[in-house]
């Protein structure tokens, strides 16, 4: 994928943060916006500016920066200090548009790839503040394919909604928007019906989605507690009871949380490890709060949208850019 088109998609990318990792995902069904108007909704203020430029400027920026050597010390001090700005902008727009193409809604990349890299949990830079992950660091990981298990443990609920039947269509649609802006009715009941199957199989789904939940957060807790004591990931105990969950999380057969929360406290006794140190809740139990009206879709109240509330309180706060 080349620069122009990841800057292309750069509003579908930061859509799907406001969906999953914002908690919301919403579209004013009863005034039937057009597709490209639902982008432009969508994009969180704080990256607002860099996602409403023109197609003629965004073509002009990827021509300059081809034609540019890679001598950028003394020239990119002095540029323009709004242009340097847009940089780590477009990097997250790489990034995201990468893993939500290639990754999230690809379907033969695994449900989830955490327990042979385990060791590598110490390193993870994904929690640096104990309480809130970095939702950029979360998909330049996944972009890099850093196999951080601390990331990759997140992972498999947005692979799960995105790979659900008429999502695809929707991304493609809303990417194919930036260029028609088609605003024509029969494009829009085909952009609706999408949105809609979509939606009717997340709320159909709605209990295999609080069964993904719950399992990746007893693996996720697992690498948090390999992160505090690496020792553990030689261990071959350790390593048996994280593939035996990771196996877990893609199989179809009855799933009691209550008992999988008991093993999980005994290998945290076992390895000396308090589970409030990890942030363990032995009594948490997804809840997904799902929503389809006439007007909106939601969905919130999990686990992952938790990790990034300080980026979603950041974005909010961001006021709205002008065009």
């Amino acid at each position: 994928m080349n620069g122009k088109n990841i800057l292309k998609i750069l509003s579908i990318s930061l859509a799907v943060i406001v969906l999953i990792l914002g908690g919301l995902l919403f579209w004013g069904l009863s005034k039937l916006p057009s597709a490209f108007d639902i982008k432009q909704s969508l994009t969180p203020p704080a990256l607002k500016k860099s996602s409403v430029a023109s197609a003629s400027q965004t073509a002009a920026a990827v021509e300059n920066k081809e034609a540019a050597t890679e001598e950028v010390d003394t020239n990119q001090t002095e540029a323009n200090p709004a242009q340097q700005a847009s940089t780590p902008k477009e990097k997250l727009a790489s990034d995201t548009a990468k893993v939500l193409l290639e990754d999230f809604a690809d379907p033969r990349k695994p449900m989830i790839e955490g327990c042979r890299n385990l060791a590598q949990a110490s390193e993870s830079h994904f929690l640096r503040d104990p309480e809130n992950a970095s939702a950029k660091y979360f998909f330049e990981s996944l972009a890099q394919d850093k196999k951080d298990p601390l990331v990759e443990t997140a992972a498999p609920i947005l692979r799960y909604i995105f790979r659900a039947p008429g999502m695809q269509s929707v991304v493609e649609m809303i990417m194919k928007a930036e260029e028609t802006k088609d605003v024509g009715i029969l494009k829009k009941a085909e952009f609706y019906y999408e949105i809609y199957r979509a939606g009717d199989f997340l709320k159909d789904h709605k209990d295999d989605m609080d069964v993904i939940l719950q399992k990746t957060y007893n693996l996720h807790h697992l690498a948090k507690a390999v992160a505090q004591k690496p020792a553990l990931a030689k261990d071959a105990a350790t390593l048996t009871f994280c593939e035996d969950m990771e196996k877990n999380v893609t199989d179809d057969g009855v799933y009691n949380a209550d008992e999988a929360s008991k093993e999980m406290l005994k290998f945290l006794g076992d390895a000396g490890i308090d589970p409030k140190s990890i942030g363990y809740d032995p009594n948490y139990r997804s809840k997904v709060k799902l929503n389809l009206s006439n007007s909106q879709v939601t969905i919130n109240d999990t686990w992952v949208v938790k990790l990034f509330a300080k980026d979603i309180q950041k974005a909010q706060k961001e006021p709205t850019a002008k065009n």
